[in-house]
């Protein structure tokens, strides 16, 4: 019994068995059958992908433009540009930047009915064609992102929502760039756009009905950009229902007209609001206040007046950008501002704002300021305590953007005063009409660019106080309009390349003529202000508020010259400005900068250089500043620095100079701070050369000058009175001779002065200048300027006699005794004059001799001011 049950249980276990294989095995067959449905339908789909994305490649101009897209892969998740999810369907294609030449319709009979697509990108590759032909084949269902920006594909308004409508998931449309427009709506009736975000900026939109039918077809549009298009006799548009906008941009479309009330009114969601660069005037409509979500307002550069509209401000809690720059908005800004607690971003530059700035403007340390721009209007009173509260408000940081290098037109690029780092980006080589690069104040790194002397308007080029390291590129010298180098303060080492000089003589004339200047002089006595000065683009800079400028906060910029610059010299000129000072340069200094004739400043100042003072540097006739301190030079000062009449300050010290100081020219009426620790520089200023035997003949010199020197000035004391009273009474005649011609009252208002023109006049000769009114600065008259050229070649050798005779009469004056002429040399003098050995028969000769010899004596005559300067400076 209990044998056969135990083989009934033994039948009935292996008929479950059986049961339970035969379930399995067709549960297996059903999944595996399951598996190649699956694994065939996938491969369908590649297949088609493949199919359609080999059929756009053929479609092309130059197939071979995308060489990666081959039949040979049997994927085309491995074509470049093309993205796959996990099943391997194309979901993404981006193309940007290819030239493929296409016409629209082949990519909307391929890439567009790819049927998994969501995204895709063709920006800027050359597609043409018009957007009609997307009526014409299926479009994915699924593709919601399509970038068309950057082409040349026409179309009207209403193509474009029936490319919406095709695409009917689409959600983000770009067609910024392309030269849609200017095709009439047919009548075509309003309707709502299903998009999200639509960009038709930059394109050819014209006419105020395209406008309207627009901004009649909104729907449910979120996001709407138009800038660049130019809307004739354009109107703000009427918006019907807005409720779901939240980005309006309608800058620099021409837009005129006031807004009106009800304009935003009815955009309760909008959220950022540009309608800069118009027309628009009248004041701000009072429902504007009823956009309440608003973080984002431009209405900079159009012609708003009124009250700043404060109450409205302050119904926005959101806001943190708010620029109305450039506008006619008048009143006081009130307290409203310190009430935008996110305000990020301000700028109430450009108006007629009066009155102070509020005390309460940042109210605390959490206060989110971080820029902050109030120039250009009249207001009044100190700058409050508590805008120290703002602790964000900086300068730009990071690198400068290689994205510059788009702006092909390009000619100013002026970054001052930032927290700028990084190097100067390599594509800005390709913006071949910079004509000023000015990145000084910062804190740049890296080797000075070797491109820029392919620059060959560069005139301005401006990178002191950074950090940039090593030689500086002999290329510099390929520039050949530069007239302006400023590399002060950096880290620069190796020697000064002779190429420099190279573009001396083929400079291009006109570059700069008429643009508007400011030149600050630095006087060197703050230590943490180094250079010679700083040359700033006037920009609409009201010259009272020129103290505000950073670097005015740690220079002592106390002469301020500005104008309009011009040339006078006509394809010979030459550099006027180098300032290689505070570096790590070394070796001799290059003989070649005495090529730069014009050369009005030059500064090498502390840097590491050695050897002798070139000779050639006396050649350069223009120099007003020259400094070669703190350096190691040797030898003895140049003899031809005697010929340097124009210097107004000159600095030697702190190297290790000997000999004499050469007694000729102006280089003795300079004090003795600009000389000292030279261990071997002897002679007027510094102590006498007794004893120095490279000095004899100097003290030899001396010690005669010395024992005649007060013979000469007694003597000269009465021809002085002499002939100063004669000359008083000619230039009295000459004056109201020249009164009498040009009419009682007759006086010009502007006159031409140099950069610098108190150091810079000297005897009326310069070659780059500001033209300025008499009023901006305080000038010098030149005796070219008192005597009428007709009326010197009536008696110029009259006058010329009675210049020599003051001239003399100047130099016994001298309340310097080395610098009084010996007895000899006063008799010799006169008995050459007496002679008429300087007369010349001829009389216009004679005029222009007198002339030279005027401004000569104004010269002269003017070298004790100048050293008046120097000792309170010293």
């Amino acid at each position: 019994m209990k044998k056969k049950r135990k083989q009934q249980q033994q039948l009935l276990a292996a008929a479950m068995t059986t049961k339970l294989h035969r379930s399995l095995f067709a549960s297996s067959s059903t999944l595996l059958l399951f598996l190649l449905s699956f694994l065939s339908a996938s491969g369908s789909s590649e297949a088609g992908d493949l199919d359609l994305l080999i059929a756009f490649k053929a479609s092309i101009s130059n197939p071979q433009i995308l060489p990666s897209w081959s039949r040979g892969d049997l994927s085309p998740c491995s074509f470049a540009g093309v993205s796959c999810d996990a099943g391997g369907h194309v979901v993404a294609v981006s193309l940007r930047g290819i030239p493929l030449n296409a016409d629209f319709r082949s990519v909307s009979s391929s890439l567009l009915a790819l049927g998994s697509l969501q995204n895709l990108t063709l920006n800027a590759v050359n597609l043409t064609g018009t957007l009609a032909a997307a009526g014409e084949a299926p479009c994915g269902g699924l593709l919601s992102q399509l970038d068309l920006s950057g082409n040349i594909l026409h179309g009207s308004l209403v193509d474009v929502h029936a490319l919406a409508e095709v695409c009917s998931g689409l959600k983000s449309l770009n067609l910024s760039g392309n030269s849609v427009g200017n095709h009439p709506a047919d009548g075509a009736a309003a309707v709502g756009f299903k998009l999200e975000i639509l960009d038709l900026s930059f394109n050819k939109i014209s006419r105020q009905d395209e406008l309207r039918w627009l901004f009649s077809s909104l729907g449910g549009l979120r996001h709407i950009d138009l800038i660049g298009n130019r809307i004739n006799g354009g109107r703000f548009p009427e918006i019907a229902n807005c409720s779901a906008l939240q980005h309006l941009d309608l800058s620099a479309t021409g837009l005129s007209g006031e807004l009106g009330v009800g304009a935003l009114g009815r955009c309760p969601s909008l959220r950022y609001l540009n309608l800069s660069s118009n027309h628009l005037a009248g004041s701000l409509p009072s429902d504007l206040s009823s956009c309440t979500s608003l973080t984002s307002i431009s209405l900079s550069n159009n012609n708003f007046s009124g009250d700043l509209p404060t109450d409205a401000l302050t119904s926005m809690p959101n806001l943190r950008f708010l620029e109305l720059a450039f506008n006619n908005f008048s009143g006081s800004l009130g307290d409203s501002i310190s009430k935008l607690p996110l305000l990020e971003v301000l700028d109430l530059s450009s108006n007629h704002l009066t009155g102070s700035i509020p005390s309460g403007l940042c109210p605390s340390p959490d206060f989110g300021l971080k820029e902050l721009y109030l120039q250009n209007n009249q207001l009044t009173g100190v700058i409050p305590e508590s805008l120290s509260n703002c602790t964000q408000l900086n300068s730009l940081e990071g690198e400068i953007p290689a994205e510059l290098s788009n702006i092909r037109t390009l000619e100013n690029l002026i970054l001052d005063n930032n927290g700028l780092t990084g190097a100067i980006p390599p594509e800005l080589v390709n913006c071949t009409n910079l004509n000023w690069i000015s990145l000084s104040s910062n804190q740049l790194s890296g080797p000075l660019p070797s491109w820029i002397g392919q620059l060959r308007n560069l005139a301005i080029l401006k990178l002191g106080n950074n950090s940039f390291s090593g030689p500086i590129p002999p290329e510099l010298g390929d520039c050949k309009s530069l007239i302006w180098l400023d590399l002060n303060s950096n880290q620069l080492n190796g020697s000064i390349p002779p190429t420099l000089a190279k573009q001396s003589g083929n400079i291009a004339v006109g570059l700069v003529t008429g643009k508007r200047y400011v030149y600050l002089r630095n006087d060197g006595i703050s230590s943490h202000c180094r250079g010679t000065g700083n040359l700033l683009e006037f920009a609409g800079i009201r010259p009272e508020d020129l103290n505000r400028l950073p670097s005015h906060r740690i220079c002592n910029f106390t002469r301020v010259y500005m104008g309009s610059t011009q040339y006078t010299f006509n394809n010979n000129g030459s550099m006027i400005f180098l300032d290689l000072s505070y570096n790590q340069l070394s070796g001799q200094i290059a003989k070649e900068i005495g090529n730069m004739y014009y050369l009005m400043i030059l500064n090498l100042g502390h840097n590491l250089l050695s050897g002798l003072i070139p000779t050639e540097l006396g050649s350069l006739r223009f120099v007003a500043v020259l400094d070669l301190s703190h350096n190691a030079l040797e030898g003895p000062i140049p003899s031809s620095f005697s010929g340097l009449a124009m210097l107004s300050e000159i600095d030697l010290s702190n190297n290790k100079l000997n000999g004499s100081i050469p007694e000729l020219g102006q280089l003795a009426t300079f004090p003795r701070c600009r000389y000292e620790n030279n261990s071997g520089l002897c002679g007027f200023p510094l102590p006498s050369c007794e004893g120095n035997t490279g000095a004899d003949s100097g003290n030899q010199h001396q010690k005669t000058h010395r024992r005649q020197a007060y013979l000469t000035g007694s003597i000269a004391m009465g021809v002085f009175v002499f002939v100063f009273c004669i000359f008083g009474l000619v230039i009295v005649a000459v004056e109201k001779r020249k009164r009498q011609r040009n009419g009682k009252g007759n006086s010009n208002n502007s006159r031409d002065f140099y950069i610098d023109s108190r150091s810079y006049s000297g005897a009326g000769i310069s070659n780059w200048k500001l033209t300025v009114t008499k009023e901006t600065l305080h000038s010098k008259v030149r005796i070219s300027d008192v005597f009428d050229p007709e009326l010197l070649k009536e008696g110029a050798a009259v006058e010329l006699e009675l210049l020599e005779h003051l001239k003399i009469a100047c130099a016994c004056l001298d309340d310097r005794p080395l610098r009084r002429p010996t007895m000899l040399k006063v008799m010799a003098m006169f008995k050459e004059i007496q002679a008429g050995s300087m007369v010349d028969s001829n009389a216009s000769a004679a005029a222009a001799a007198a002339a030279a010899a005027a401004d000569d004596a104004f010269a002269e005559v003017d070298m004790s001011l100048k050293e008046e300067s120097k000792e309170e400076k010293c």
